[in-house]
């Protein structure tokens, strides 16, 4: 069937979520299909989307299957959009419905939760059903969207997923709220900001500091909160780190005041784990999008985005010598970030704009219905 044809008809679609529908990268899919078909959303909004967690996941869940189920013929719909955190509904769903599951896996809940957190013991029950969760819910999906090329690829060797039913679309950033400000920059200012998980290394920024602070004029900013901060405070108090200030959470219009006032934003991830390596920092996304200089971990997710001495600064993941000198090259060299920062801004106009993701989606989505 002609895309063309597709759009003037109108698909019918409807779109639910373990998440909030108001998560940034709910958002961006909503937007996306609103633009081509009659979609129905099934969701909550919360406030505080930075506070998630499991309980809100599965209530969410519930109250969504139940919407759905309850709510009349879901194969009514041309195609039914899970997101994120969808792995429990898609797996429910498919015995409801007749028509194409597409499904944001976006990260994997055994992988995040065993390996990264290592909330879950390897040896636990619960392992083996996180696992049947992300096995179970990629394959029944006729089409899934992933974050990184990198990540599909672990799902591809973790999970057996073919590699061309998944499909790359960069989680991207609001773009109401970061874009480039002209404002006062404190020439001493290192920005960090994160939820202190493992795969965010902390620990190596706070040694970082460590290593800077007796003969550099140089001040960190850590903002955040999370499941390893007291850890990584009591650190930075045992080693008598003096040039740190650490910052609970604030209101996101706040913290794109903080980033466009740093000298050096720090976009990650530093930490050790594997799933480090194959995606994208979320803040990454937000730094470049307002044209400031960026240091990243030096992996193969973060260089699928971006190109060293380029458009950011690569550095040695899990290192902070590494990292305190990637920060003493780009605070003596004022060029350098100029040119980084603006090299950043059109890479992220380039591949990861909302007009760009968008039409990733809406093109991958009608090129798929229009082949089946």
């Amino acid at each position: 069937m002609n895309r063309d044809v597709l759009v003037d008809k109108m698909l019918k679609s409807l779109f639910v979520s373990g998440r909030e529908i108001n998560y940034p990268r709910n958002q961006l899919f909503i937007s996306s299909l609103q633009d081509i078909s009659n979609l129905e959303v099934i969701g909550k909004e919360k406030d505080d989307i930075s506070k998630g967690g499991i309980f809100f996941i599965l209530r969410q869940s519930l109250g969504g299957l139940l919407k759905a189920i309850f709510g009349g013929n879901l194969n009514k719909f041309s195609f039914i959009f899970v997101g994120f955190f969808g792995h429990i509904l898609i797996i429910i769903l498919d015995f409801f419905v007749r028509v194409p599951l597409l499904f944001d896996v976006f990260i994997s809940s055994y992988d995040t939760l065993v390996n990264d957190r290592r909330s879950i013991n390897q040896n636990s029950p619960f392992t083996k059903i996180l696992y049947f969760l992300d096995k179970q819910s990629c394959k029944i999906a006729d089409l899934i969207f992933i974050d990184t090329q990198s990540n599909a690829q672990f799902f591809h060797e973790k999970f057996n997923i073919p590699l061309e039913k998944m499909h790359v679309v960069f989680v991207g950033c609001d773009e109401d709220i970061f874009y480039p400000r002209n404002v006062a920059v404190d020439d001493t200012k290192i920005l960090f900001y994160c939820s202190y998980l493992p795969l965010h290394g902390v620990d190596v920024v706070v040694q970082a500091a460590k290593i800077l602070q007796n003969d550099f004029p140089i001040k960190f900013k850590i903002i955040g909160n999370g499941m390893e901060a007291q850890r990584v405070r009591d650190l930075a108090e045992s080693f008598n780190v003096r040039n740190i200030e650490f910052l609970d959470y604030i209101p996101v219009n706040k913290l794109a005041d903080e980033i466009a006032s740093s000298l050096i934003c720090l976009g990650g991830h530093f930490g050790a784990s594997e799933k480090a390596k194959y995606v994208i920092p979320g803040k990454i996304f937000q730094i470049i999008a307002m044209s400031k200089p960026v240091i990243v971990g030096k992996n193969s997710a973060n260089s699928e985005l971006l190109k060293h001495n380029e458009d950011a600064w690569f550095c040695e993941m899990n290192n902070p010598e590494a990292l305190a000198k990637s920060i003493l090259t780009l605070y003596y060299d004022e060029s350098l970030r100029d040119r980084l920062g603006k090299g950043g801004y059109e890479t992220y106009q380039r591949m990861a704009s909302s007009t760009v993701l968008k039409g990733q989606i809406k093109d991958v989505v009608l090129r798929y219905l229009s082949d089946i």
